[in-house]
C-alpha cells in the first residue's frame, strides 16, 4: 500500500501503511484538534492547511513522494454558523497550532474547541503577549469572578453566587478548589463595597500607566494554561465545523443550566479521576 492524500468535504484524507514513526511525526506536527483518525476509512482526516506538512513527513519517514493536487494547498472557505452548545465541562487551554485552545465536553464527547483568546475576552481576562499564563499575568478581581470592570452591583452578586457554588470545597473536587474559593470570597468582599471598589479601580488605572518591565526568567512563570471560571452552561456561539468538532470563534451568550427545582448544575474533575462529575446545587 502506498500513501495517498485526497480532499473530501473540506478536509484532507491521508492514507498510509501503518508506521509508528509516521504516526508519532504526524501527532507532533499536527495539533490534536486539527486531525482525527477515521477507523472506518482507516485514514487520518486533517485540516487542509497541513497538506505540505503531510508531504514532508511522508517523504522523511517513508521515503515516498505524495502526488498532491495544487488545490489542496489553497485556503478553503470556512462557513461560520451559530449554535447553542450544551457545555458540561471545559478543560484548561493548551497549545494548539498557532494559538491556544481548550476542548469542551458537548453532546457526549469532546466535540467543541474554545480558543483561549475568546475565553479570556468573555471572562474579562487580558491575554498577555508574553509567555506567561493569563492567570499568572493579569487575573484581576473582576476576572476572578468572570465579569468585566463595568459590571453592575446586581450582576456582580449573581456572578459571585455562581462562582462560589462552582468552587465550594464541599462540592468542587478540583485540586485547587479551596484556594479558588477563598480568592473568590476576597474578590467579592472588595468589589461589593463601593469604597473599596473605587480604591481598587484607582489602583488598576495606576497600574495601566506603569510601563511593563521585563521580569527575570522564572521557569514557573512559563505559560502553562488558562482555565475558564465557569465550566458548564448553555453557550450560544459562532463557529465552524472542523474534523467533527465545532470550533468556536465568538461567544454570544452563556447561561447556567438550571433544573425545575431551581438548582444549578456544576461540574468538577476530582484528582485522579477519569472523568468529570456533575452535581446540582
Amino acid at each position: 500500500m502506498r500513501s495517498s492524500l485526497t480532499a473530501e468535504n473540506g478536509v484532507l484524507v491521508y492514507r498510509t501503511p501503518y508506521n509508528p514513526d509516521l504516526v508519532g511525526a504526524l501527532k507532533q506536527a499536527v495539533p490534536s484538534h486539527e486531525r482525527s483518525w477515521d477507523g472506518q476509512r482507516r485514514a487520518w482526516l486533517v485540516d487542509p492547511k497541513h497538506a505540505q506538512t503531510l508531504t514532508t513527513i511522508t517523504a522523511q519517514v517513508l521515503g515516498e513522494t505524495l502526488v498532491v493536487a495544487p488545490s489542496l494547498f489553497g485556503n478553503q472557505p470556512v462557513q461560520d454558523e451559530t449554535r447553542l452548545l450544551d457545555v458540561r465541562y471545559i478543560g484548561a487551554t493548551k497549545p494548539r497550532a498557532d494559538d491556544r485552545a481548550a476542548f469542551a465536553w458537548v453532546n457526549g464527547g469532546w466535540n467543541a474547541v474554545f480558543p483561549e483568546r475568546e475565553l479570556c475576552r468573555w471572562f474579562g481576562v487580558d491575554v498577555p503577549e508574553n509567555e506567561q499564563a493569563p492567570e499568572q499575568n493579569a487575573l484581576t478581581l473582576y476576572a476572578m469572578l468572570g465579569v468585566h470592570q463595568d459590571v453592575s452591583g446586581a450582576d456582580l452578586k449573581t456572578a459571585y453566587r455562581r462562582m462560589a457554588l462552582q468552587w465550594h470545597p464541599d462540592r468542587c473536587k478540583e485540586a485547587d478548589a479551596h484556594e479558588r474559593f477563598i480568592a473568590i470570597q476576597h474578590a467579592y468582599e472588595v468589589l461589593s463595597n463601593p469604597r473599596t471598589r473605587r480604591r481598587y479601580d484607582a489602583g488598576l488605572r495606576l497600574m495601566a500607566t506603569v510601563p511593563p518591565t521585563q521580569p527575570a526568567f522564572d521557569p514557573s512563570m512559563l505559560r502553562s494554561s488558562y482555565r475558564p471560571p465557569l465550566r458548564c452552561g448553555y453557550v450560544l456561539a459562532i463557529g465552524h465545523e472542523m474534523l467533527r468538532r465545532f470550533v468556536v470563534t465568538t461567544i454570544l451568550a452563556w447561561q447556567d443550566i438550571i433544573n425545575a427545582e431551581g438548582q444549578t448544575l456544576v461540574t468538577s474533575w476530582p484528582v485522579g479521576a477519569q472523568a468529570f462529575e456533575e452535581s446540582w446545587i
